[in-house]
């Protein structure tokens, strides 16, 4: 297995790297986790640990998982082979990871997130695209369509040929990987309860997915 280096060299804490859709992805990943109810999750890729410090905060039982061990995760391992027994978790949580490896190698990073999880893996990836989104508050909008504003999203993918960036292996979007090539693969796992770009953060890209019966 092809040992792979740490490509976001702990950048975590800047006012480059942590931007308001960053941010508003952060609450996407945890609003995500609250409305599934589950209880005992594994997040894999901690980042700056926001999200898994806010979801431990509320109550949950959450576990970490990287391979950087400067991240201090609770486990040090690699996505593609994790150490731990079948159906551990009923949530695991890979966001802003899977691009990170070659895509010949995803194929069993997704079996490995599979056999861990017992119900439920969300996971996001960049879309590469160019958007034109428009947001709208009105009153009672959170009643109405169940987020705090409206939003118009126009995607139009971005058909550029894929490079190599020092961290992206792939994205969404670019030329060989379009959003049915993905879902595909992720078909062959799961099922696709939910996908969705979070407002103002549609780089973003979200599957909800649960575990088929073997």
């Amino acid at each position: 297995m092809q040992n792979l280096e740490c490509q976001v060299d702990n950048h975590f804490y800047n006012k480059n790297y942590d931007s308001l859709p960053r941010f508003v992805s952060y609450y996407h990943q945890i609003n995500t986790i609250l409305k599934l109810e589950t209880n005992n999750i594994l997040e894999i890729g901690v980042g700056n640990k926001m999200v898994s410090n806010y979801l431990k905060e509320m109550g949950l039982n959450l576990t970490t998982c990287d391979f950087d061990t400067n991240l201090k995760p609770d486990i040090v391992a690699d996505i593609r082979k994790i150490p731990l027994p079948d159906n551990s978790f009923e949530t695991v949580m890979a966001c802003e990871v899977l691009e990170h490896l070659p895509w010949k190698q995803l194929d069993s990073a997704l079996a490995e997130l599979f056999r861990i999880t017992n119900k439920y893996v969300v996971v996001s990836i960049p879309y590469a695209s160019l958007c034109f989104e428009f947001a709208f508050k009105f009153p009672n909008a959170d009643k109405i369509f169940k987020n705090y504003f409206a939003n118009l999203l126009i995607r139009i993918p971005l058909k550029v040929k894929n490079k190599f960036n020092g961290e992206h292996y792939w994205e969404m979007g670019k030329i060989g990987f379009p959003k049915s090539k993905i879902r595909k693969l992720l078909s062959k796992y799961f099922n696709i309860l939910e996908e969705s770009s979070p407002a103002l953060s549609s780089y973003h890209y979200f599957f909800v997915l649960k575990k088929k019966k073997p």
